[in-house]
C-alpha cells in the first residue's frame, strides 16, 4: 500500500492506495488544514508546526508510515518535459544534468522518469525535477521528525500532466486546477500535451471578477495555440478544485463572456477507482496523480541526492589534501597585515570626521539641508512616478532586426535551419521552425536561446521527421519565443556610467 501527501499553501492532502499498470486504486482520502504561515509556495517557513501537523494526522487517520510520497508545486522545485534521443539510464541522467544546469543552485539535485518513449523515431520523453539539495532535506528531516520515511518527492503538475492525459480521448481539451490562489493551466490538443503555465488568482470564486480571471487564462492558451499554428478549437474546459454548485456559476458566468467555451467539473478517469467517494477526485487532482505507477526507468530523487550529497563529501576530503597547511597560514598572516594597517587608516579618517561634523557651520548647514530635502522629496515624487512610466514604455519588448540576428547567429553555430513565422504584440510570443538532419544540434540551439537575456520564455514541442527535397532526412520542430523586457533607456545611461 502506498501513501501520497500533497502539501499547499493551505491544505495537506493525503491518498492511500495502489498504483497498477491498467489502473490506480485508492482506498481513502484525507485532507487536513496546514498551521497559518508554515508554509509559502513551498518553502517551510515553521518547522515545528508543520511537524506537529504530520504527526497529529497521522495519528488520527492510523496512516502507514512507509513508501510515503511527497508531492509539492513550489519554485523551488523546478519540473520540465525533454524530448532527446533513446539513450541508456546513466547517459539520460548526464543529458537530464546539462539539460537542467542551473547556476542559481548552490547543491542542484536532478531527478528523472521516462514518460514515454518513440521506438521507430528513436526519441524519448522524460520528466526531469531539479532542486537544491537543502531543501530537499529539510522536507525529508520534517517526515524524519515526524516518524514518516519519505521514498521520493515530486512535482505535482507533471504528474497531473501524466494522469489527465489519458482523459482526454485524444480531444482537444482545457484542464483547470485551483488550488487557494494557485490556479494551473494544462492544455491538450488532440490528447496530446503542449503547454501548462501557473499564476495567482486574485479574486473570489462565484464572483465575475473571478470568471474574468478564467477566460483571461483560456485567452492565453488560444494565442499560444495559435502561435504553434493549432487550429483545433477548445473543445472541452474542466476545472477542478471547486464545488458542483461553484463550477455551475463559473460556467455561466463564462458562457455570458464566450458562448463557445463548455465548462465542467473534472470526471474521475476511467482508470482511477476511488473506493469511497469519486466526486473527491476534482480536490484530490495531485495525491490522486502521486499513486500512478510510473515506468521503471527513473531516478528517483532519494537517490539522486544520495549521489550528490557523496559526490559533495569527495570534493571537500580530496581539498583537504590539495590545500597545505602552510598555505592557509600565509594567507592568514598576509589577511591580519592588510587589516591591521586598514583599521589605522579607517581611525584617521573616523577622526577627521568626527573634527568637522562638530564644527557650528557643519552643524547650521545640516538643518538647512534637512528643510531642502522636504521640498525635493515632493518634488521627486511626482517626477519618480513620470520616470516609471517613461520605464515601462521603453521596456516594452520589440522584435527588431536584433532578436532574428541572435537567433540566426545561434542557428548558424549548430547548422540548423531556422524559419520566422509570427510575432504576438499583445502575448510577446515569437514563433519560429527550426530544422536539422540531426535532434541533438536542435537541442543545442534550444539550450542557447534558453539561456538568452533577450527572451523571457522558450517552449517548444515535439519533434516531427521530415524529407528535403534532396531526399535527405531531418528533424523539425515548432518553437515558441517570449521576448524579455527591453532594458529602458533610462537603465542603459545607469549601467554606461557605472561602466
Amino acid at each position: 500500500m502506498s501513501v501520497t501527501v500533497f502539501l499547499s499553501n493551505t491544505n495537506i492532502q493525503i491518498v492511500v492506495g495502489t498504483g497498477a499498470t491498467k489502473a490506480t486504486k485508492v482506498k481513502n482520502l484525507v485532507s487536513v488544514g496546514v498551521p497559518s504561515g508554515a508554509v509559502l509556495n513551498g518553502v517551510v517557513m515553521d518547522e515545528n508546526a508543520l511537524v506537529a501537523a504530520i504527526q497529529e494526522c497521522w495519528k488520527i487517520n492510523k496512516l502507514p508510515k512507509s513508501e510515503v510520497t511527497l508531492i509539492l508545486n513550489s519554485p523551488q522545485l523546478r519540473a520540465s518535459l525533454i524530448d532527446m534521443p533513446i539513450m541508456p539510464d546513466k547517459k539520460t541522467t548526464e543529458y537530464v544534468q546539462r539539460e537542467t544546469k542551473d547556476g542559481r543552485l548552490q547543491k542542484p539535485v536532478t531527478a528523472w522518469y521516462l514518460q514515454e518513449r518513440n521506438t521507430k523515431l528513436k526519441t524519448q520523453k522524460v520528466v526531469a525535477e531539479t532542486a537544491d539539495a537543502q531543501f530537499i532535506d529539510t522536507y525529508v528531516n520534517i517526515f524524519a521528525k515526524a516518524g514518516i520515511k519519505l521514498v521520493d518527492i515530486h512535482d505535482g503538475v507533471s504528474l497531473a500532466i501524466g494522469l489527465l492525459r489519458g482523459a482526454t480521448r485524444n480531444k482537444t481539451v482545457v484542464y483547470m486546477i485551483l488550488d487557494g490562489t494557485s490556479l494551473v493551466t494544462i492544455f491538450f490538443s488532440k490528447g496530446q500535451y503542449f503547454y501548462h503555465s501557473t499564476k495567482r488568482v486574485f479574486n473570489q470564486p462565484g464572483s465575475s471578477e473571478f470568471a474574468k480571471e478564467i477566460f483571461g487564462s483560456v485567452s492565453e492558451i488560444r494565442q499560444f495555440a495559435s502561435a504553434q499554428k493549432l487550429e483545433d478549437s477548445i473543445e472541452e474546459l474542466q476545472f477542478a478544485g471547486l464545488g458542483d454548485q461553484q463550477v455551475s456559476r463559473l460556467a455561466d458566468d463564462i458562457s455570458d463572456i464566450d458562448n463557445t467555451i463548455k465548462l465542467s467539473a473534472v470526471s474521475c478517469p476511467s482508470y482511477v477507482i476511488i473506493k469511497n467517494n469519486p466526486k473527491q477526485f476534482p480536490y484530490f487532482v495531485y495525491p490522486v496523480a502521486g499513486l500512478a505507477k510510473l515506468n521503471p526507468q527513473k531516478l528517483d530523487m532519494m537517490t539522486a541526492n544520495k549521489k550528490s550529497a557523496d559526490a559533495f563529501i569527495k570534493r571537500r576530503n580530496a581539498l583537504k589534501f590539495i590545500l597545505p597547511a602552510v598555505g592557509i597560514i600565509s594567507v592568514l598572516l598576509i589577511t591580519f597585515g592588510a587589516l591591521t594597517g586598514l583599521g589605522i587608516y579607517k581611525q584617521q579618517q573616523l577622526s577627521a570626521l568626527n573634527l568637522e561634523n562638530s564644527n557650528p557651520v557643519t552643524v547650521a548647514n545640516a538643518a538647512r539641508y534637512e528643510e531642502i530635502s522636504e521640498v525635493i522629496k515632493n518634488v521627486g515624487g511626482k517626477q519618480g512616478g513620470v520616470n516609471l512610466f517613461r520605464k515601462y514604455i521603453d521596456s516594452y519588448p520589440i522584435p527588431d532586426s536584433t532578436i532574428n540576428k541572435v537567433i540566426s547567429e545561434a542557428a548558424q553555430k549548430y547548422s540548423v535551419k531556422v524559419i520566422f513565422n509570427s510575432y504576438d504584440a499583445g502575448s510577446g510570443i515569437f514563433s519560429i521552425t527550426a530544422e536539422s538532419s540531426e535532434v541533438e544540434q536542435i537541442n543545442k540551439f534550444i539550450a542557447d536561446l534558453m539561456s538568452m537575456d533577450n527572451f523571457e520564455r522558450i517552449d517548444y514541442t515535439g519533434y516531427t521527421s521530415i524529407t528535403d527535397k534532396s531526399g535527405n532526412s531531418g528533424w523539425q520542430i515548432n518553437v515558441v519565443c517570449t521576448l524579455a523586457a527591453r532594458t529602458s533607456e533610462t537603465d542603459a545611461s545607469k549601467s554606461g556610467e557605472e561602466g
